[in-house]
């Protein structure tokens, strides 16, 4: 019901979304609303520079997608595709805009991209406040369920702080060894770590 309610909501209002792959030859230029939605967003610790994300934008297994009305950029939500495991490292929305809609509308983008048997995964914070609850919230509407394993997301930068979390997967739970596996790509591959906090 909830991926029919969205289509209907995308359609009512002549939304315009862009998925932008990464893995043309052709380098793709980072569109400035792009990076300011980011910083406006994330704080230091919990992002990349500009220069870094720049770079990570270019790879083939990151992506974007960004949700535009007549070109104003609603939100954007980045993740990595490990083949099985699709890593939601971002998500953000615009400054004024609904987040209830404009959440639903950005994941229900994802879920159209993603094939059969794999699991997408987000990180959310074991301590949050309203606004982290109401993502939160909106994950779980959309199907996310929340594992119980507590999980260190770290820094993006050296001498920063590291957060407690948990692990929301789509569309089924994962077990311990499957969030093992999960935990040392994300560290490997997304912030860079050889060890696991």
């Amino acid at each position: 019901m909830l991926r029919s309610f969205t289509s209907f909501l995308i359609c009512s209002m002549f939304m315009v979304c862009s998925l932008i792959p990464f893995y043309e030859k052709e380098k793709v230029m980072m569109a400035n609303d792009v990076w300011e939605l980011m910083i406006n967003s994330f704080d230091y610790e919990r992002r990349r520079c500009k220069q870094e994300f720049e770079e990570i934008c270019e790879r083939s297994s990151y992506q974007l997608i960004e949700l535009r009305n007549n070109n104003q950029l609603q939100g954007i939500v980045g993740y990595w595709d490990f083949s099985k495991w699709i890593a939601i490292e971002h998500l953000a929305v615009q400054k004024g805009e609904d987040e209830t809609q404009i959440v639903p509308a950005l994941l229900e983008q994802l879920l159209q991209t993603t094939a059969n048997g794999v699991i997408i995964i987000a990180e959310v914070d074991i301590l949050q406040n309203s606004r982290g609850h109401s993502i939160k919230s909106l994950y779980k509407k959309t199907g996310f369920i929340e594992n119980p394993f507590v999980y260190i997301q770290p820094s993006y930068h050296k001498g920063c702080a590291s957060f407690p979390q948990r692990i929301l997967s789509y569309p089924s739970a994962i077990n311990y060894g499957q969030f093992k596996e999960l935990r040392s790509l994300l560290y490997r591959f997304v912030y860079g770590k050889k060890k696991v906090i």
